[in-house]
């Protein structure tokens, strides 16, 4: 855990809180009910007054400990219940009671297990190879951690499952899931679906529905899986909409991939800007070759983003997929490119901690 304090709290009551974190030793990070998933599971401790904790009810964030709720006065027994349904487990009437305020986030700085990384992956124009790199790094996840949950949230693309050969398995698609968020667990949700092996879980959408992927589960997923420590990794469509809205609002690292040529390029720029709305750190990954000899380094600095990886095609990887499904090796270009994201995830995580 981090030593940040997310405040979510009226003005009435940030000058208390804010010299109570101080002297805890916390930074202060202010947010809103409405856009905190991020900074949720990432945070030290969180403050929340009672109008947060109304909006947050209806958000249902996943359960978390260090949660606090300040108070200009006595809660109500409905406010104190959604409270607790929050995690929290203290409230503090301020500024009465700033020194209790002090001692509580004191306590919460006591060593803990950050959530591990999530990652999404999204193309800066059409064909440059989004599936393939989602699902090579969700192998190497497997292969680096414990469990990784893998979601495909492009209802329209051929589907990750096919690329990983795990089409025809049992399990549940995005289209049987209508659990509301924070009513999710990973453990559960990673024997219900269709696995590549004991550590990687695929959750796909069903190629015969018509029925476009919810907002709802996908964030159900994700927040079940980042409160209980799995790496998710989330192969993206590159148009907009509420999914990805939601998906970027979440995850610690945004990789865009596209290819080196001038129209990759010009195109990539685009996916750019609308990534950088959202706040979330991203980086590239230019897959040659490059015909007109455009080197990665100058796609990175065209589209404005740090360079993550530069690996070239392998022109033998349709066919094995076609025979079975996709295997990589940690030496092959597309299993360095693998790894490498997982250290810009490192690295994310470790700037927003």
């Amino acid at each position: 855990m981090t030593d940040e304090l997310l405040t979510l709290v009226g003005a009435d009551l940030h000058e208390d809180v804010a010299r109570c974190a101080a002297a805890a030793g916390y930074r202060i990070v202010p947010g809103s009910p409405t856009e905190c998933r991020r900074e949720w599971l990432r945070a030290g401790a969180i403050a929340v007054d009672g109008h947060a904790i109304d909006e947050l009810t209806g958000l249902a964030p996943p359960r978390r400990a260090g949660i606090v709720m300040v108070t200009a006065g006595e809660p109500s027994a409905e406010t104190w219940r959604a409270a607790m349904n929050l995690g929290a487990e203290y409230a503090v009437a301020l500024p009465a009671e700033e020194s209790t305020l002090v001692g509580l986030l004191t306590d919460f700085r006591a060593p803990a297990t950050n959530p591990a990384a999530a990652i999404a992956v999204i193309g800066g124009h059409g064909g440059a190879g989004v599936t393939t790199l989602a699902a090579a790094v969700a192998l190497a996840g497997a292969d680096l951690g414990p469990r990784v949950l893998l979601l495909d949230v492009d209802d329209l693309g051929a589907g990750i499952d096919l690329a990983l050969g795990i089409e025809g398995r049992a399990g549940l698609r995005w289209q049987d899931l209508t659990v509301a968020a924070g009513a999710m667990r990973a453990s559960a949700l990673h024997d219900a679906l269709p696995h590549v092996d004991d550590r990687l879980s695929v959750l796909a959408p069903r190629p015969d529905s018509h029925h476009p992927i919810a907002v709802e589960p996908v964030v159900a997923a994700l927040d079940a899986a980042r409160a209980e420590g799995d790496t998710v990794v989330v192969d993206l469509p590159r148009a907009g909409g509420p999914v990805t809205d939601a998906v970027l609002d979440t995850v610690d690292l945004v990789v865009v991939v596209t290819t080196a040529t001038v129209p990759g390029a010009a195109s990539t720029r685009q996916v750019v800007t609308r990534v950088r709305r959202h706040g979330v750190w991203a980086e590239l990954a230019v897959r040659g070759p490059a015909p007109s000899g455009l080197r990665a380094a100058q796609v990175a600095a065209t589209v404005g983003l740090p360079l993550l990886a530069a690996y070239r095609s392998d022109p033998g990887l349709p066919g094995r997929m076609d025979a079975g499904r996709l295997r990589i090796t940690p030496r092959s270009p597309l299993g360095r490119a693998a790894r490498a994201v997982h250290r810009a995830a490192d690295r994310a995580t470790r700037v927003a901690a």
